[in-house]
């Protein structure tokens, strides 16, 4: 909870800043300023952008909450009950608009016996405004009678996953089919995404901003094809993945840690594509997986999570297909980590 807004719960928030487009509201941060400050130009941008961010409340029976957003360009927030999808798509931009939330009828005469809780931890009187990444956003204010959930109105179980625009959800056809979103949906895990696209680079002050955290207990760290494609050299890359993963593992000794080498990418697919590169990225992580002292470290083999034609068109963002792949084949990995 934030103290300014005591009534909800701003999930994937770690700090309220003044926005630039309006002189009301306040911005939700997936990242402190102190730390954000000493991330590369791309990354301060993009910890901006609220991928995976969520408002959470409850209503009061019958009551009416109204929400007051705005946003830096063009975007979407959606609208869940819990695990349940509402239809309504809700566009933001630089003019604050008022949503009115309150639960639907069909859902506050479920039947609990016939649809008990959703598997995924989430109670169906959670509102949960679940925002595109699309644009900075800003709240404006809640209005109405509510309350943030109680524990056991979301999943016990946090996942925290670091990595590039995959791991942000760019080419998903929405935010809740990331496969952050769906690796959580499917284990029942409350997801902290992130993702920073096209400036995921390892860097200290990630590392000790996530080691430093004390809300996750199982994590990703897709590592990274910005830094294959942005010139790092091999030993960069693999100086700067071991201490990431150092710093984290070491941090959390009992929370599984797993590193998730590239995924197919234009580099092995295209006639004219750097196969070796990928290779040699893929291998530099195995043995720092390998080198790795901490025995809460693990190793996934991205590059057979999904197939090339799970891939958007530009031959490196996976679509709805691949992000569904990927997903099936983390989940399945981070559900034995869980379970050992």
């Amino acid at each position: 909870m934030h103290d300014q807004y005591p009534a909800v719960t701003l999930h994937n928030v770690a700090e309220l800043a003044g926005p630039e487009w309006t002189d009301e509201g306040t911005e939700l941060r997936r990242v402190p300023a102190a730390v954000a400050d000493e991330l590369n130009v791309a990354a301060r941008d993009r910890v901006r952008h609220p991928a995976g961010s969520e408002i959470r409340f409850v209503p009061d029976r019958g009551e009416t909450v109204r929400v007051t957003l705005s946003a830096g360009g063009e975007t979407a927030v959606r609208e869940f009950w819990g695990s349940f999808q509402d239809a309504d798509v809700h566009e933001l931009g630089p003019d604050p608009v008022t949503l009115e939330l309150s639960m639907p009828d069909a859902l506050a005469d479920l039947d609990s016996e016939a649809a008990p809780d959703a598997a995924d931890g989430f109670d169906p009187r959670v509102c949960r405004l679940r925002f595109e990444p699309w644009a900075p956003v800003a709240l404006h204010g809640v209005r109405g009678d509510c309350r943030p959930p109680e524990p056991g109105a979301v999943p016990a179980t946090r996942y925290l996953a670091y990595g590039t625009s995959i791991t942000e959800g760019a080419a998903a056809s929405a935010t809740h089919l990331t496969y952050v979103s769906r690796v959580a949906r499917d284990l029942g895990l409350d997801p902290v995404n992130l993702g920073m696209s096209g400036s995921a680079y390892c860097e200290p002050a990630a590392a000790r901003y996530i080691a430093a955290r004390d809300d996750w207990d199982v994590a990703t760290l897709a590592l990274s094809v910005n830094m294959a494609n942005r010139g790092f050299t091999v030993e960069q890359f693999r100086e700067r993945a071991a201490a990431l993963l150092s710093t984290v593992a070491e941090a959390h000794p009992d929370s599984p840690v797993a590193c998730v080498t590239l995924f197919p990418y234009h580099a092995d697919l295209r006639t004219g594509g750097d196969r070796e590169r990928a290779r040699a990225y893929r291998e530099a992580l195995e043995s720092v997986v390998a080198d790795c002292p901490a025995e809460n470290v693990a190793l996934v083999d991205g590059s057979e999570l999904t197939a090339a034609t799970g891939l958007s068109t530009d031959l490196l963002h996976p679509g709805d297909a691949g992000m569904e792949a990927i997903a099936d084949g983390i989940g399945s990995r981070l559900r034995s980590l869980l379970t050992d």
